[in-house]
């Protein structure tokens, strides 16, 4: 039994870490900022894709993208101190999404590539329930004021 858990593969995940830039000084400006700027409308985004061989090598590419300051000296010392909070809360709930991503490969593996698909669009609208049910991260604490 032992050696049927150790011979087991892990998909191979690999993490990219992308940013856009605000540079706002007040918690307002900086969300409209990020309104604008953010990926596809999004203060952050969390892409994943998984990819199977015939032989069932999986991999997972994760992407974040976050927001950085340009300069958070010039924020006011409150308000600095909100954004750092706003940016763990906000990076909590986008590893929430990527870790969707690996549960799909996982869950793929498990059933030797088979309705690969199915699952992608099981774990896809796992992160629309996720957004919906936590308003964004909102009621995570990824709020901003």
């Amino acid at each position: 039994m032992l050696g049927a858990t150790m011979a087991e593969a892990k998909p191979k995940i690999s993490i990219v870490e992308k940013t856009y830039a605000v540079d706002a000084t007040t918690a307002s400006a900086l969300v409209k900022q990020m309104g604008q700027r953010g990926p596809n409308g999004y203060w952050a985004y969390t892409d994943w894709y998984v990819n199977w061989t015939g032989n069932c090598d999986l991999s997972v590419k994760i992407t974040y993208t976050m927001p950085k300051h340009k300069n958070e000296a010039k924020l006011d010392p409150a308000v600095r101190e909100n954004w750092k909070t706003f940016l763990v809360a906000l990076r909590q709930h986008e590893e929430k999404h990527g870790t969707h991503g690996i549960q799909a490969a996982q869950e793929i593996e498990k059933t030797k590539c088979a309705n690969g698909n199915a699952v992608i669009d099981k774990w896809s609208k796992q992160d629309k329930v996720l957004d919906k049910r936590t308003d964004h991260g909102k009621k995570e604490g990824v709020v901003l004021n």
